[in-house]
């Protein structure tokens, strides 16, 4: 696979300065050898303007602070002000970026940016604190432990939802469908992220739920889509690809789990999954498929929402353009930038956007998402008060006292096995209070199937 990894493992520049008559120059160091150096001249003026703040902050601020962390701050507001997603790493951010991306970390589970002054969330994570709680994608954070969160940076903001395992954080939320400000207190957990779940539904459909792209994602997926097929005994005849409140992850797993479901002998756009484009050659970066279709061609149904984001648009993107699979469900995110982290010198670095995504087809995704092949609204089946199953009884003749037993074990056999097939039946039937949208994801595989056979 022709493809450039990601590593956040940063990228030391090396920055030189000179000094003229009205300017200062910077010579920036080429990162890969066929790169050439970059000169940018700065005026002295702009430099005189920002040393004569730091002198007034040094003179009048209400508290003495050093200089290390004026130019933390400094640098820190001038990424922010570029876009929600660049960012300052200091030691202890560079490490919490590389933990993240393994699978193991602290907080409540929830990945969030900034949103017109407040802390958008964009999904909550399976299993987590957040997602017990009741957290969705798409609330909104306004105060954290009773604190504003109004133009507060998105470092700031996860300092104070992460801490020790066992404390609690309480956030201020508002949401939609709410007549007023929601109130969560949650108890921080260490994290650790189960990206990939399985359930066989009856008539041999699987179900296949993605929660997060992580170095080890492909492997699981893997082993998870063998275990499905030898749970089922015979061929599967369709999947449904849960990427809901998928907040993306590592680029690299997205498009090794894209390969998966792709045959590169009979794809369009000569095989692409993706690829990027920025203001500089080595930001232009193309992924495409080489393997073979591990589910050998069966229907493909992905379930998407708002909280599908980043990694996992393209995932959807890349099989909706390839007319590899259905998306059911609601328009996607929009993230779809790509950020490259460079340091700045052993410990610290910048997360800065230098690319934007494009789907095979030539789609952007950034800020307008991914749109579904069929619109499926996230709602919820209020269950009857009395089960359906229980309100029709049927009487038989086994129900009755003292009646004559059959010892046919051939019948015994059969009854057991339809006992077995009403349960999972009643399993799948559950969904339809549920999981609404899993129940309907289900049908139109069957569906997909059915014409797929004839």
């Amino acid at each position: 696979m022709p493809f450039k990894k990601l590593s956040f493992a940063a990228i030391l520049i090396g920055v030189s300065v000179s000094f003229s008559a009205n300017s200062a120059t910077l010579v920036v160091g080429k990162d890969t050898p066929a790169q050439t150096e970059t000169q940018i001249s700065l005026p002295l003026e702009d430099i005189e303007r920002f040393a004569a703040v730091i002198a007034h902050v040094h003179r009048y601020y209400v508290e003495p602070i050093d200089d290390k962390k004026l130019f933390n701050y400094a640098i820190s507001g001038m990424l922010a002000s570029l876009d929600p997603h660049s960012d300052y790493l200091d030691e202890d951010a560079l490490k919490d970026l590389e933990t993240t991306t393994s699978g193991k970390f602290g907080g409540i589970g929830i990945e969030i940016l900034p949103s017109d002054g407040f802390i958008k969330i964009i999904s909550p994570i399976d299993d987590t604190p957040a997602y017990k709680a009741g957290i969705k994608a798409g609330d909104l954070i306004v105060r954290i432990n009773g604190k504003l969160v109004r133009d507060m940076s998105l470092r700031e903001a996860i300092d104070m939802i992460r801490g020790e395992s066992g404390t609690k954080v309480r956030l201020t939320i508002l949401r939609k469908a709410a007549k007023k400000p929601l109130e969560f207190n949650i108890e921080r957990e260490d994290i650790k992220v189960k990206s990939v779940k399985t359930e066989l539904y009856p008539g041999n459909y699987g179900y296949i739920r993605v929660s997060f792209f992580q170095s080890a994602t492909r492997a699981d997926l893997v082993s998870a889509i063998e275990q499905l097929q030898k749970k089922a005994g015979t061929p599967l005849k369709g999947i449904v690809l849960d990427l809901r409140n998928n907040p993306g992850g590592l680029l690299d797993s997205a498009v090794d789990i894209t390969e998966l479901f792709l045959d590169s002998k009979h794809l369009k756009y000569n095989g692409l999954v993706v690829y990027t484009k920025g203001r500089i050659p080595s930001s232009d970066i193309k992924a495409t498929a080489t393997g073979e279709d591990m589910l050998k061609g069966i229907p493909i149904v992905v379930l998407i929402n708002e909280g599908t984001a980043s990694a996992a648009e393209i995932v959807a993107g890349a099989l909706q353009d390839q007319n590899r699979a259905t998306l059911v469900g609601q328009k996607t995110f929009g993230k779809g930038s790509v950020q490259t982290v460079l340091g700045i010198d052993e410990k610290t670095a910048l997360k800065l956007t230098t690319a934007l995504y494009y789907t095979p087809s030539g789609r952007s995704i950034q800020a307008t998402g991914i749109e579904p092949d069929i619109d499926l609204p996230d709602m919820e089946i209020p269950k009857p008060e009395v089960d359906p199953d229980e309100a029709l009884i049927s009487i038989s003749e086994a129900d009755l006292e003292r009646h004559l037993v059959n010892k046919q074990s051939k019948e015994d056999a059969a009854k057991d096995a339809d006992a077995a097939k009403k349960a999972a039946n009643k399993k799948e039937q559950a969904l339809l209070y549920t999981d609404f949208p899993l129940y309907e994801a289900l049908n139109i595989l069957k569906g997909l199937s059915t014409a797929t056979n004839k």
